[in-house]
């Protein structure tokens, strides 16, 4: 079995924090207990959150992304696994290491309240709150951001998962990202300070 690597125990680190914060915040019903949610990622979709994050890229001189529909595929097929969990607990296959993630969950108590991809990737932006340029690198409270911003990221793909949890509304957004970013030594280079 291979050794992890430094990426690979950040990236549980991050998968870890983000169950944390699903846990502080309201625990999910178990798999048991409701059906799958169902996915929206139509074009409509697809578009928003091109948009949302290629406007906060621009911020941080990074290229403009597009989507892909590997990535689209897979962050559905993410946003489904998710919803069927407890949580966030569920562990990234091998193969999906290849690409960067971002997981936003939220909640309400009217049904006609779902989280869109640009309420999602505002929330990931916040992190640059906690980012210091200073001293580039990695931390659980601004990997999400730095993962919109990342300069050498070209390509995305989401998926929305929605429905009713056991007290509340539930939307999960998940987007996946080619090349990934949150590479230990690259910061410098692909998260740059607003223009």
């Amino acid at each position: 079995m291979p050794r992890p690597t430094a990426r690979t125990i950040k990236a549980a680190t991050a998968v870890s924090a983000l169950a944390s914060l699903v846990a502080l915040a309201g625990p999910a019903e178990a798999a048991s207990a409701r059906p799958p949610l169902p996915s929206r990622t139509d074009t409509a979709f697809q578009s928003e959150c091109v948009t949302a994050h290629n406007t906060y890229r621009a911020r941080h001189g990074a290229p403009n992304l597009t989507t892909d529909q590997a990535l689209v595929t897979y962050a559905r097929q993410r946003a489904d696994q998710i919803t069927r969990q407890e949580g966030l607990e569920g562990t990234r296959t091998r193969s999906a290491l290849q690409y960067g993630q971002n997981v936003h969950w939220y909640r309400s108590f009217t049904p006609e309240r779902t989280a869109s991809c640009a309420d999602a990737v505002k929330s990931w932006y916040n992190g640059i709150r906690s980012y210091d340029f200073a001293h580039p690198g990695f931390s659980t409270r601004s990997g999400s951001f730095t993962q919109v911003v990342w300069k050498g990221t070209t390509k995305v793909g989401c998926a929305r998962a929605a429905g009713q949890g056991s007290s509340a509304y539930e939307t999960y957004v998940v987007c996946a990202y080619k090349a990934p970013g949150n590479v230990t030594g690259r910061y410098r280079e692909n998260v740059l300070p607003q223009r």
